[in-house]
């Protein structure tokens, strides 16, 4: 044990190291501050340095029943390379996954974390040429992680931006390079002595190091694309609540000449971003459905006031007029460009259509129609049966829902409707939440 102890104590030096820095970044970061020694305990034991000790021990053990027990030259180095990289693999995943376990940080930060710890401590063996130095080496190589990455820690540890996967397979190759570089001294013991040291052992040096600095460039480019990302998605949704301010305001108005309120142009648009999520349209589209679904009735601006806030049962020729606001939206919103204006196009178009082809105005029928005017049709029918109009009283919940899933496969498309009815508790609490 104190040989153990005699050969190994640096490296039990870096896996305090290891322990104390994650201990204080999951602390700083609002982390859990309870059982810090029991915590630390557990860091230092999956500590790259540390698996990296218990992984050699069992490695030479291996080597000595499978090659010198059976009467192999001690001179097999390439077979002691082999099973140290595989078993080094193996005790690095298990390692990996109980530092992942311990800190639960998000999706391949902490497999990225416990992998640069890795690489250092690696690169940190091929450029030591002493126990001190091997210390000494250590804390050179975090604080320039530290240093290049310490305007970067609140962004790291808070956004979901940085594709951490593309990191984490980055350092898995570094790593395997520095293990090769490492096994050099084991292929050519020569560069162990004062033999072609200088040289040689510079070169080493000199490419394990290159690489670690490429690989800490690249994360620092990961982590400059991902703020960026963040700063136009910012933009996007302020830029978009704004463009939803205005889309109310206007089809305030449209609904207004009906005795609606902005309330129910409110509602159908959430129910239509809920009817889209269910049926797992794209998250853009999911978005943009929502804005888009706000216009479904901006035609109505162009209709007769007296025909709109008739209290009574309309003519034919009065219903004619009526059915022209589909054309009429489509026509308002021609002019304009835009993913959200197109769709909104199609759905002021289409979203009287009928999945039987008995709809307006086009009689398209089935999936003919727009799988985003398929989704407002439900969600505005539902909204206009349970809301009152000078014209009728308002329908309860269970009623409507009912009168929707009667219209399964007549008025309405069958998948919009199972979705309808999945998430019928979400649309009453959407319901709830946007009084008239």
């Amino acid at each position: 044990m104190i040989e153990l102890f005699q050969l190994y104590w640096p490296k039990l030096i870096s896996a305090a190291w290891f322990a104390s820095l994650n201990l204080i970044f999951l602390a700083f970061y609002g982390k859990d501050k309870r059982y810090i020694i029991e915590r630390f305990i557990k860091l230092f034991f999956v500590s790259p340095s540390f698996v990296s000790i218990i992984g050699e021990q069992l490695v030479i053990q291996l080597y000595k029943i499978i090659v010198l027990d059976f009467g192999f030259s001690d001179s097999y180095n390439v077979i002691f390379i082999i099973i140290n990289m595989t078993f080094d693999a193996i005790f690095i995943i298990i390692g990996g996954m109980l530092f992942s376990r311990f800190t639960n940080m998000n999706k391949f930060l902490d497999a990225t974390v416990y992998m640069q710890y890795v690489c250092i401590e690696r690169l940190t063996l091929i450029v030591a040429i002493s126990y001190p130095g091997y210390i000494l080496w250590y804390a050179i190589f975090l604080l320039t992680v530290f240093v290049t990455l310490r305007k970067d820690m609140n962004f790291v540890f808070q956004s979901t931006s940085v594709k951490w996967k593309n990191v984490f397979l980055y350092l898995v190759g570094l790593f395997y390079i520095l293990d090769l570089l490492y096994a050099a001294y084991f292929l050519f013991p020569e560069l162990g002595t004062d033999v072609l040291n200088v040289q040689n052992v510079f070169w080493l040096d000199s490419v394990a190091m290159v690489s670690s600095l490429f690989a800490l460039g690249y994360e620092k480019i990961a982590i400059s694309v991902a703020k960026q990302y963040d700063k136009k998605h910012e933009y996007y949704e302020k830029l978009q609540s704004s463009q939803e301010n205005i889309i109310i305001k206007l089809t305030e108005i449209s609904e207004a000449k009906s005795g609606e309120t902005g309330q129910h142009v409110r509602r159908v648009a959430e129910y239509s971003k809920l009817l889209a999520r269910t049926m797992k349209l794209s998250e853009n589209e999911v978005e943009n459905i929502k804005i888009a679904a706000m216009m479904h009735d901006l035609g109505k601006l162009l209709i007769s006031h007296d025909i709109i806030e008739k209290k009574g049962e309309l003519t034919d020729e009065e219903y004619e007029i009526m059915k022209g606001h589909a054309q009429y939206g489509w026509d308002i919103l021609a002019n304009s460009e835009g993913e959200i204006i197109e769709m909104a196009r199609i759905i002021a178009l289409e979203h009287h259509e009928r999945w039987d082809g008995k709809g307006y105005p086009q009689g398209l029928m089935k999936n003919e129609i727009s799988i985003y005017a398929q989704i407002v049709s439900v969600a505005d029918v539902f909204d206009a049966l349970t809301s009152e109009r000078a014209y009728k009283k308002a329908w309860d919940l269970e009623t409507a829902k009912k009168e929707i899933i009667q219209q399964r496969g007549e008025q309405f498309s069958p998948t919009v409707v199972d979705a309808f009815v999945s998430c019928f508790d979400e649309i009453k609490e959407i319901k709830a939440k946007y009084v008239d």
